[in-house]
């Protein structure tokens, strides 16, 4: 079916711009300048783009190698990762309006893109620099891509959807979903029972795999570490009862992730007497091969998570519904047989924008300066700056040497890396197998700051890091005003109370090199 013509008009794609643009301001600047911490995620990310790997022990690298180039340009802060996750959600959003361009007018994609928006995965959750937020441009791209490759017959589209497909793998394994919603589209509809659309898909899967070969010989190398970790943190569940009850559950908070999507809709489609009947646009009818699309690309995901969780009796973690949601409003606006107006999308983007104020401004508000005046200890009221600032003046006053490398969890690294001119090395939690890019011989050689954050997030005490506090030349401990509410710490109902962050200096053992930079 050849692009509706109307995808290029300027006032539309000036819209599509400035919605865009909007979300990334609201969520992404404003946030990262009322925030004073980014959140753990983020910080995780902070602190593995030190260095480019093939692969790290949680998960695939694409998006720390993306936040490594962030770095580079624009070096560490508090609002980067906000802004970078707010422009990874925007990008995705565009990329489905260009693909509701190909089966609907652009007036009615405008008005999925806009509802799509209110998916509370894509504004209140939206404040994490981490792998399901960077898949979102990656998973849109590659829809779009296979769209167009299954249409036109091009073997650009196909290579290119091979691409898009090994390069949403290195974002996060959780890609094999939608690429498996592609490939259940594929065997429903007829039309693609041909050998070009064969050959297409097998090249495809080619150049996947050859995007993925580094990581693959790395995960090898590995023994798979990422899957290791990934079966210790599942929860096997105790039986069918269980299984079901965590199903029910996981599906209800998807249901109230949804609630601003439905209200949006709701009052899109309320019509007036007020309005004109006479500028009703109606896209030319559907075939079925794109309803058919649209459904399953758009279902199949969360479909195929629940599936997976009941079959395997396995708890669901209500994050991974975050790519599932994509083509919410494309699916809404499919099945909607009325005709849009102009009065539909001017109500749509009142609502829209009237929500996202509200939702942003009221998040970043409850989270810094309500928290602060009820004396509660959140992510975002984080004293990060000042951990930064105690950190460097323990340092120089006790040390000549640069510091250059930091032992303690990634809570308190990234911290202090995103309060730093410039980013540093991480032994992460004392263990090598954490940050492979730097070991316990670099402590010798490069001297350490070493900080002890189990009394912030509760964690049981760390043997490695206890041993090097133990042994370093010069010991002490800083009293942050923060409280992580439940953690240690907290005062009573969870009331704002100081921290202690105990620190330790390791000075350079005289004679070793240092080969950190």
């Amino acid at each position: 079916m050849p692009v509706h013509p109307l995808w290029r008009d300027r006032r539309t794609l000036a819209l599509v711009a400035l919605l865009c643009l909007g979300q990334v301001v609201l969520w992404g600047l404003v946030a990262g300048l009322m925030y004073k911490a980014p959140e753990i995620d983020s910080a995780e990310q902070l602190v593995w783009a030190y260095s480019m790997q093939a692969g790290y022990w949680k998960h695939p690298p694409l998006p720390s190698w993306i936040m490594h180039g962030l770095l580079q340009l624009f070096g560490p802060s508090v609002a980067l990762p906000f802004v970078a996750t707010q422009a990874c959600i925007v990008i995705a959003l565009a990329l489905t309006w260009r693909l509701g361009c190909e089966v609907m007018s652009a007036r009615r994609s405008l008005i999925a893109l806009a509802l799509t928006s209110l998916v509370t995965y894509h504004n209140i959750g939206g404040d994490s620099f981490n792998h399901n937020t960077v898949l979102l441009p990656f998973q849109a791209a590659l829809v779009l891509a296979f769209y167009l490759a299954a249409r036109r017959g091009s073997w650009r589209w196909w290579a290119l959807t091979g691409v898009l497909a090994g390069l949403a793998m290195l974002v996060k394994y959780m890609a094999l979903l939608p690429i498996a919603a592609l490939l259940l589209y594929a065997l429903l509809d007829r039309r693609l029972h041909t050998r070009r659309t064969a050959l297409g898909l097998l090249g495809a899967t080619g150049v996947a795999l050859a995007v993925m070969a580094p990581h693959l010989q790395w995960l090898v190398a590995t023994n798979f570490l990422p899957f290791r970790y990934a079966r210790e943190v599942s929860q096997t569940l105790p039986g069918v009862l269980a299984t079901v009850l965590s199903l029910g559950g996981f599906a209800a908070i998807q249901g109230l992730r949804l609630l601003p999507f439905v209200a949006g809709l709701s009052v899109t489609l309320w019509r007036r007497r007020a309005d004109p009947l006479g500028v009703a646009q109606s896209s030319p009818p559907m075939p079925k091969s794109d309803r058919l699309f649209v459904a399953v690309v758009g279902l199949a995901p969360l479909v195929i998570t629940m599936a997976i969780g009941l079959f395997s009796e396995t708890a669901l973690q209500a994050r991974w519904g975050t790519n599932a949601f994509l083509l919410t409003g494309l699916c809404a606006m499919t099945w909607l047989t009325r005709p849009d107006s102009a009065a539909m999308l001017r109500r749509c983007l009142q609502f829209v924008i009237a929500a996202q104020v509200v939702l942003g401004l009221g998040q970043t508000l409850a989270k810094t300066v309500v928290a602060e005046h009820l004396g509660r200890g959140t992510r975002a009221n984080f004293p990060g700056a000042l951990l930064a600032q105690q950190a460097q003046q323990a340092w120089q006053a006790h040390s000549d040497a640069p510091l250059r490398l930091l032992v303690t969890d990634i809570w308190l690294a990234g911290n202090i890396i995103a309060h730093r001119a410039q980013t540093m090395a991480v032994l992460i939690d004392g263990d090598p197998a954490k940050s492979p890019w730097v070991g316990v011989a670099d402590v010798d050689g490069c001297g350490a700051l070493v900080l002890d954050g189990t009394k912030v997030d509760g964690a049981p005490p760390n043997a490695v890091i206890e041993a090097l506090l133990a042994r370093a030349d010069v010991r002490g401990a800083w009293t942050l005003p923060w409280s992580a509410g439940k953690g240690a710490g907290a005062g009573a109902g969870g009331a704002s109370a100081p921290v202690v962050v105990r620190w330790g200096i390791v000075n350079p053992r005289a004679g070793a090199n240092c080969a950190l930079t």
